[in-house]
């Protein structure tokens, strides 16, 4: 985590006084909080570099809890916001599963006309004998 606040120079992180208001419906699954000041990624180097390993706790607590999977499912980047990860409005992120596959989580980026895909990201199990 270190390396993501040095990564951030001065005004990139806010304190918790300026955190947007969620919505209330919300508010029971709490992600923990992944430091003690909000994490804001700007740039798409910032947004790879960190958010595959926040995105990697969420879907992988997505797996052992049932409540907070629904609420990920339907509003993943207010959850991101509530745990004290903001990303640009540019930016949006979804929760896939369908049937009987794996979940992912794929984030994209637009431009207002055009949709780009920025990183998908999915939990394997490996079992080592």
């Amino acid at each position: 985590m270190k390396k993501l606040l040095m990564s951030l120079w001065p005004g990139k992180v806010m304190p918790r006084v300026m955190k947007r208001s969620l919505k209330k419906n919300i508010e029971p699954y709490n992600l923990s909080r992944f430091d003690e000041q909000d994490i804001i990624l700007e740039s798409d180097q910032q947004i790879q570099e960190f958010l595959p390993d926040i995105l990697g706790q969420a879907l992988a607590r997505t797996w052992i809890d049932k409540r907070f999977l629904d609420v990920f499912c339907d509003r993943p980047k207010d959850i991101l916001e509530q745990a004290g990860v903001f990303l640009p409005d540019r930016i949006t992120v979804e929760f896939l599963k369908k049937d009987r596959e794996r979940p992912k989580v794929v984030v994209f980026q637009s431009d207002g006309v055009v949709r780009t895909r920025l990183l998908e990201l999915k939990l394997v199990m490996v079992a080592e004998t």
